[in-house]
């Protein structure tokens, strides 16, 4: 049974990976700022900040297995986004979400962070954890239990 050292950590790759496959919840909340509490808000820094800083799963994810990846699919497909990631920022640099939305190879962005999310899921549950495990201790962020669920149904 495979197993990662920062657990939480691989919850935050999943909500990342969640909100980068979800074009209306990008338009919701990064262009429109709707569904939030006040003083709260969400938006593409953060998502790229998880995903190279934060947990540093890219651009190369295997160097993260043990710690927040496991071995298999999972590591292709997050290899895939990161290429893909990787040209969009270094050619927008440091602009606002609506410049890579408005980019045409944002639609495959989403498509290769959804079967990242997908092979992360498949992965955890393969390996007999379920929505109680510690990967969704908390039912602390919504996108994170509706990932759990979903993974209930994986199995």
């Amino acid at each position: 049974m495979d197993v990662v050292r920062f657990q939480r950590m691989r919850r935050d790759v999943l909500d990342s990976l969640a909100v980068l496959s979800d074009a209306e919840y990008q338009e919701r909340a990064w262009i429109r700022g709707e569904g939030f509490l006040p003083g709260q808000y969400d938006d593409f820094d953060y998502h790229v900040h998880v995903l190279y800083d934060d947990t540093a799963v890219l651009p190369d994810p295997a160097d993260s297995i043990g710690t927040v990846l496991v071995p298999g699919d999972e590591i292709g497909r997050l290899r895939t986004l990161g290429r893909l990631l990787d040209a969009l920022l270094a050619e927008h640099g440091d602009v606002g979400a609506s410049v890579f939305m408005a980019d045409p190879r944002w639609p495959e962005v989403g498509r290769s962070a959804a079967l990242a999310l997908a092979a992360m899921i498949r992965s955890w549950a393969s390996s007999g954890r379920d929505a109680n495990s510690s990967l969704c201790p908390d039912r602390q962020f919504t996108r994170v239990s509706n990932i759990c669920r979903g993974a209930a149904l994986v199995r």
